[in-house]
């Protein structure tokens, strides 16, 4: 009776990880990593048919998953809801002090992302960890860690708690081998490992100094990591040097959203050594707040101006006005399997209206490679004459790439304006 019940209450988890995302607003983020996964699904290879900064293990895993049981809107968020439900299995198996807890945090950060996998993997770490678990299957596990996201190929550095027992060390650094290993084999026969080298690890050249970073943010990242240096020098718990690791998340873009992420581990190390009587009596009206994420559907949904999307994006709720964008380009753009579109939407727009994604539809300073906005505007001049090009009228700021758009405009011919947008051709 005791396991139907606990059965229960994670199909039930399972249901609002995926209804608080399924039916919440899509921004830039999330159609990314979903037109990443939709990619791999549709048989295009990472990084030479499509461009991402990121390591490749988040659109294989998804990718595989969505064109096994359908390369849709709605099973992308399912296969995605499992992340969230497995973090509370292993926290309600070996930290159930922190269940309630933590359920609330991580419905916050539980959008379906590869950094939310990265946090999946740091949560089995800490089990594997505490469990005391073969150094080599922890290495497997930092691994893959680095193939959802390299900077998190920090975490490794953790094992150097073990440095007086230098074997366990080399049993971890052979297990992280295994499976980049295996990753750079595939590239290399798929004839793409140049390819992922330069956009994978050459972007970072170029990336950390293209955002624009929140003041706030890099105050909270630098009391972070002072407070868990301190921690650690107090406790010398491991836990609590893969937190320590994992706040290079917030790096280097120090915004809200990775902020928050990169602090949900310190919150649950917090908890689950806090000893206030006061706290631990009456924390089980916590529970209240899990209204709030409920609340924000439902708000989303009935009060924002969303209609369904189209083509790819068919089964999701969308803000108006991307579809209104994609209508309007539609009607006002011939040819449009020959133009480039030079903004952030690019992949909001593609998949709204069934177009062939291409290495170029991630175009944000940064996401290009090393050196890639010079070898961006190398393989624009040398397109065939005809080729089109939609960008804002106004210049975009932020990651958008300045030298690329004034590139086209000062060089290609201006042959149509509507809205907000302006068409070049080559």
């Amino acid at each position: 009776m005791k396991k139907f019940k606990v059965f229960c209450l994670f199909c039930l988890l399972f249901i609002f990880s995926f209804v608080i995302n399924y039916f919440s607003i899509a921004n830039n983020d999330l159609i990314w990593n979903y037109g990443f996964c939709y990619n791999v699904a549709n048989g295009l290879d990472m990084y030479s048919d499509f461009n991402m900064v990121i390591t490749p293990l988040y659109p294989t895993i998804f990718g595989l998953i969505m064109k096994l049981l359908g390369n849709n809107m709605l099973m992308f968020f399912l296969s995605n809801a499992i992340l969230p439900t497995l973090i509370f299995f292993i926290i309600y198996k070996n930290y159930k002090k922190v269940f309630l807890e933590m359920i609330l945090l991580l419905s916050f950060v539980s959008n379906p992302n590869y950094n939310l996998l990265c946090l999946f993997f740091l949560f089995l770490l800490f089990y594997l960890e505490d469990k005391k678990k073969n150094d080599y299957i922890i290495g497997i596990v930092l691994g893959l860690v680095f193939l959802t996201k390299s900077p998190m190929g920090l975490l490794s550095l953790a094992s150097l708690y073990y440095i007086k027992d230098i074997r366990k060390v080399i049993k971890r650094a052979f297990g992280f081998l295994i499976p980049n290993l295996i990753f750079i084999v595939y590239f290399y026969f798929n004839n793409n490992l140049i390819d992922y080298f330069n956009y994978a690890f050459g972007s970072l050249l170029d990336f950390a100094t293209k955002n624009v970073r929140s003041t706030f943010g890099i105050v909270i990242f630098i009391m972070s990591i002072i407070y868990l240096i301190y921690l650690f020098r107090k406790k010398k718990d491991i836990k609590i040097l893969y937190i320590l690791f994992f706040q290079i998340m917030s790096y280097p873009i120090f915004n809200g959203t990775h902020i928050l992420i990169s602090a949900v581990p310190t919150i649950f190390y917090i908890l689950l050594n806090i000893e206030n009587k006061f706290y631990l009596k009456y924390k089980k009206f916590l529970a209240i707040f899990l209204i709030c994420p409920i609340l924000s559907v439902i708000f989303q949904v009935g009060f924002l101006d969303l209609k369904n999307g189209t083509n790819a994006l068919e089964g999701k709720l969308i803000e108006s006005k991307y579809l209104d964008d994609s209508i309007k380009i539609k009607q006002n753009v011939d040819n449009l399997e020959n133009t480039y579109f030079i903004m952030y939407e690019a992949y909001y727009n593609k998949l709204l209206l069934g177009l062939d994604i291409n290495k170029y539809d991630v175009m944000l300073s940064g996401n290009l490679g090393y050196d890639g906005e010079k070898k961006a505007i190398e393989y624009f001049d040398s397109l065939s004459m005809g080729t089109k090009f939609i960008l804002f009228r106004e210049y975009e700021g932020g990651q958008a790439p300045l030298s690329i758009y004034n590139h086209i405009k000062n060089n290609y011919d201006l042959i149509k304006t509507f809205d907000k947008y302006e068409v070049y051709i080559k």
